[in-house]
């Protein structure tokens, strides 16, 4: 038979193999998800569809809180966060794995040029063709060609696997850039909220500076006992006290911006600027669309799914392995003749490997690529459960600091009168002061915790996002 009619029969049979293992079915989570997530009063559930951008997590769900800043540090963290970039690594080295599992399934040329000169024994038995005690030279220039026929899939399912791992790199680096992305934004709120508190605890030390200068003067003409002076005193240097304790925290998140941004944290500032906004409401996915928008979720599903393909890659071991191996050069032993046309040399032939003993090696890699594959699929189950774990805590957390802020706020204002009111009471001397310093105490205490509130909601509005994916 002809060389190429060897070959054309080769491709045939390639082309007519089968592939060993079972093909990949996503486990059905129905059991972890649930019917409905339960909303807060006013929320809704996203659009069936929504999510088709978000899950590739490109919504930009932080342009809800309408902050021109925001927006510009995450365009930071995008750009220069190490961390991501250290993803972006994982990424392509996944890639690169992919193409090298692709480029198995092609045939391997090789050009094995060689030069030689040998002096064989002379006092031997055995003499290869009159060549004993005599130096020879041999000069070679083949190519060699190998070609593993894939009869049972097994590089396919190892190509299937790597490609598999690529998107689960993908994956992760869209949850890592879904971490930094939500840590920024909740860095960045915690600030602004101390802004605030900085502010009101600025404002109440310039209140209590001048109710410190009023006792005095009014010790001084005899209006009042020293005691109202020591009280007006102390309450100033606790508010200074706690504003060093303010500006310290902000400080630290200011240095935890610095890092996630990529800036060395010395000489990075952000402007103060108090938080006093809303935060947005996110429509809630749908547990189904919740499956494609988590990262984390679609990282473990796409592991688990390259963790099946490598069954078959396990199961195909117990073939026999079949390749094509062929050469053709030219071979001479002098320079003159190696180009001439009677120097060719042709080769074709068959490789064949059965395993007939392996002690049991074959069975144990395909029960680890089993138990491997049944590790994986707890995880996905796990990822799916904890998913929606964190949308409910999340949602909880919305519903309840709203409930709190609206008490927050009936509780300021019944702060404020009454520092109205022992204000006045004092002036005519109904009451001494200690009753003021008392009610502007409760005030500030009041004025902080609203605040906290604040700075709470909108760190809840992006937990919330960060678990529903990131998006919509």
């Amino acid at each position: 038979m002809k060389p190429s009619s060897i070959l054309m029969a080769t491709f045939g049979s390639a082309l007519a193999s089968c592939t060993v293992g079972r093909d990949y079915a996503r486990p059905d989570v129905s059991a972890q998800l649930p019917a409905k997530f339960d909303l807060p009063a006013g929320w809704k559930v996203a659009e069936p569809g929504g999510g088709a951008k978000g899950a590739k997590g490109d919504a930009a769900w932080w342009a809800r809180f309408r902050d021109p800043q925001l927006n510009t540090l995450i365009a930071r963290v995008e750009a220069e966060n190490q961390g991501l970039k250290a993803a972006i690594a994982r990424v392509d080295q996944a890639r690169a794995i992919a193409g090298a599992a692709r480029a198995e399934r092609g045939p391997q040329l090789d050009f094995e040029p060689a030069a030689g000169r040998e002096r064989r024994s002379g006092t031997t038995s055995n003499n290869f063709g009159g060549t004993a005690g005599r130096a020879t030279t041999l000069l070679s220039l083949p190519f060699q060609m190998q070609y593993e026929l894939d009869l049972w899939g097994k590089l396919r399912r190892g190509v299937e696997a790597a490609d598999l791992d690529a998107e689960a790199a993908e994956a992760a680096r869209r949850g890592v850039l879904l971490t930094l992305r939500a840590e920024l934004a909740s860095h960045y709120f915690e600030m602004r909220a101390l802004d605030a508190e900085i502010a009101i605890f600025q404002n109440a030390i310039a209140l209590r500076r001048k109710s410190l200068e009023l006792n005095q003067l009014r010790f001084l003409a005899g209006d009042t006992d020293e005691v109202d002076v020591s009280r007006a005193a102390t309450e100033l240097a606790a508010t200074e006290a706690e504003l060093a304790a303010l500006k310290r925290g902000r400080s630290d998140l200011e240095d935890a911006i610095a890092v996630l941004v990529g800036q060395p944290s010395s000489g990075f500032r952000l402007a103060a600027d108090p938080l006093d906004s809303e935060p947005p409401r996110l429509p809630v996915s749908v547990p189904s669309e919740l499956l494609e928008r988590r990262p984390d979720v679609a990282a473990a599903e796409r592991t688990m799914a390259a963790e099946n393909a490598r069954i078959g890659v396990a199961q195909a071991a117990f073939y026999p392995s079949v390749g094509i191996t062929a050469s053709a050069g030219l071979e001479s032993a002098g320079a003159s003749e190696l180009f001439d046309i009677a120097s060719r040399t042709w080769g074709l032939g068959p490789q064949i490997s059965f395993p007939v003993l392996d002690a049991g090696r074959n069975r144990a890699e395909l029960a680890r690529a089993r138990a491997r594959y049944d590790e994986t699929a707890a995880d996905y189950r796990g990822a799916v459960l904890g998913a929606v774990s964190e949308v409910d805590r999340a949602l909880t957390g919305v519903a309840l600091l709203g409930e709190q802020a609206a008490a927050q706020a009936r509780t300021l204002e019944a702060a404020r009168r009454t520092v109205e009111l022992s204000e006045e009471r004092h002036a005519a001397g109904v009451v001494d002061y200690f009753e003021v310093v008392d009610a502007q105490r409760t005030l500030l205490d009041a004025e902080q915790q609203a605040a906290r509130v604040t700075g709470a909601r909108h760190v809840a509005a992006v937990t919330l996002a960060r678990a529903l994916g990131g998006a919509w």
